[in-house]
């Protein structure tokens, strides 16, 4: 890295989303460097809801591409096209459309980024909530910390495809998470090129997918030391969504999503790694080496307890053989804990 101030590139998919202009507004309020931030966003709009984007338009830190919402494939498809806009910056940040940031997060991530013990860090979480009551002020949540992310479904009605939650809150600094969350990501700037979104994933399985190959790219996953952003607690109509084009749409899509899945994760025959060209594993790790970190035995379809309460791995789950025989399937956690 050379000696002239860090660069941040953002990356955002926003599906007719009339909060973006306030999450661009407080993204560039709350910095502390604002003047070293690039944007690059996939808007997909609809002309009957216009939301007027005009003065981030007219700034040259910020990137568009623009689609009608009856063009869009998905938001996979447009996290995808936002990451083309990275330009060599130093670090990129992946959240959604709907968020505000802590003062100096950008300060206080790149800081985190310098201290991690790992030469590819990534910080990840499933964001704290905040909400506009009714003043329209912004109220934060904070006193559940940050917490790490659990396994709270696993099974084949959803193509396999592992689904999250919040798990326990961390207890330490440096503190390791087992999955990415596809709302924030901090890390290198090469991350956008080398882990870059495969547009033929649709919603379940997108993060796992993100997950495996960003730790076999080398990546190691943490939680953020402290709170730096929140993501939106829709109290009224929930966000608009591609899944508004329908169930014929979304089966289609998912049969798309899952076999690409099931050809990352479960496949056995290398070969069928070629299938998805440059969204396969990386060449770092083994898919092994993730089940061993993360306590996932993905042949079997079964984890260690610790991934279904969302307790930190240290650095690493599965130590022993011992750890493996502890580890069971979605439905034996949810008979135990009916």
């Amino acid at each position: 890295m050379d000696n002239s101030e860090p660069t941040i590139f953002v990356a955002i998919a926003a599906y007719s989303d009339p909060i973006l202009p306030h999450t661009l507004d407080t993204c560039l309020a709350m910095a502390r460097r604002p003047q070293n931030l690039r944007f690059g966003i996939c808007w997909q709009y609809d002309d009957r809801e216009p939301i007027d984007l005009g003065r981030f338009k007219a700034d040259k830190r910020f990137r568009f591409a623009e689609y009608r919402v009856e063009d869009s494939e998905g938001g996979s498809w447009a996290r995808s096209i936002a990451q083309t806009f990275w330009d060599g910056e130093t670090y990129s940040m992946q959240v959604d459309s709907h968020m505000v940031f802590a003062p100096g997060w950008d300060a206080s991530l790149i800081h985190m980024m310098r201290t991690l013990p790992a030469d590819k860090p990534l910080v990840t979480m499933i964001a704290p909530l905040f909400r506009f009551d009714g003043a329209n002020e912004i109220r934060r949540w904070t006193d559940k910390g940050i917490r790490a992310t659990r396994l709270v479904d696993w099974r084949s009605q959803r193509g396999w495809a592992p689904w999250f939650d919040w798990g326990l809150p961390i207890e330490h600094r440096h503190s390791r998470n087992r999955f990415l969350s596809g709302q924030f990501v901090f890390t290198l700037g090469a991350w956008t090129e080398e882990v870059r979104q495969d547009p033929d994933h649709y919603y379940w399985g997108e993060e796992f997918a993100l997950s495996l190959r960003s730790y076999t790219h080398g990546y190691d996953f943490f939680l953020p030391d402290e709170m730096v952003v929140w993501h939106m607690l829709h109290t009224e109509a929930p966000p608009r969504r591609h899944w508004e084009h329908g169930q014929d749409v979304i089966a289609e899509k998912n049969l798309v999503a899952f076999e690409r899945l099931r050809l990352l994760a479960y496949g056995d025959d290398p070969a069928e790694q070629d299938e998805l060209g440059p969204y396969g594993l990386g060449d770092k790790r083994t898919r092994s080496d993730y089940e061993r970190f993360a306590g996932m035995d993905l042949h079997n379809k079964r984890v260690h307890p610790d991934v279904f309460c969302g307790r930190c791995p240290d650095p690493m789950t599965i130590k022993s053989d011992s750890d493996w025989k502890s580890c069971m399937t979605f439905e034996t956690y949810s008979k135990q804990h009916a």
